[in-house]
């Protein structure tokens, strides 16, 4: 059998091949699978992703204003841990947002901006207690219903995941505002601040 011979029957074979799949009844090719792994949140779950953006946003404008209107290194250095923080969980945020194709707010509210603006005209002891307090009162009864209610039943465990997160957030921030309340030590460290 020649070299010839053998490269037609090849060719003839070839062409077959490609007729077949140009056929009618040929079955057609499967889809690809979508790059984007986007979703779809629920009314809820959309509703707790804002809630939590907002809060994180303002969380992180307050804090920053520690840097220039505390005299007390240990509140700013709280306030530098709040900050982070609420930046980290606002990147979860963020992700979360981005893969449903959900748009979230670019800036504050005008009652929240309201809120970190009473901050900027305090300095010193009265501006690391309204930052104590400030941060206590963050976890209202509203947020705390939207993250046991994320945590139980959202929608995808991202969002659980953000709820448990956010949650275990609160509760640090909390306890240690309310340790630096009734702490001895740094309101003899405010009042020695204040006496130079």
């Amino acid at each position: 059998m020649s070299v010839s011979y053998l490269r037609l029957c090849l060719s003839a074979g070839l062409l077959a091949g490609l007729a077949a799949c140009n056929a009618p009844d040929a079955p057609p090719a499967p889809a690809l699978p979508s790059v984007a792994s986007t979703y779809k949140l629920t009314t809820a779950d959309a509703a707790f992703i804002q809630q939590v953006d907002e809060m994180d946003q303002t969380q992180i404008a307050i804090a920053k204003l520690a840097a220039t209107h505390s005299n007390s290194d240990v509140i700013k250095a709280f306030a530098t841990t709040v900050e982070g923080d609420h930046t980290t969980n606002q990147k979860a945020v963020a992700k979360i947002a981005s893969d449903a194709n959900l748009t979230v707010a670019a800036k504050i509210d005008a009652a929240d901006q309201d809120r970190v603006d009473s901050f900027s005209h305090l300095y010193g002891a009265p501006f690391d207690r309204m930052f104590l307090r400030d941060v206590v009162s963050i976890r209202t009864a509203d947020l705390d219903k939207a993250i046991t209610t994320a945590k139980a039943s959202g929608g995808t465990p991202d969002i659980k995941t953000l709820a448990t997160d956010t949650d275990r957030l609160l509760t640090d921030h909390t306890a240690r505002a309310h340790d630096l309340i009734g702490d001895r030590t740094f309101r003899h460290h405010a009042k020695h601040k204040r006496n130079h």
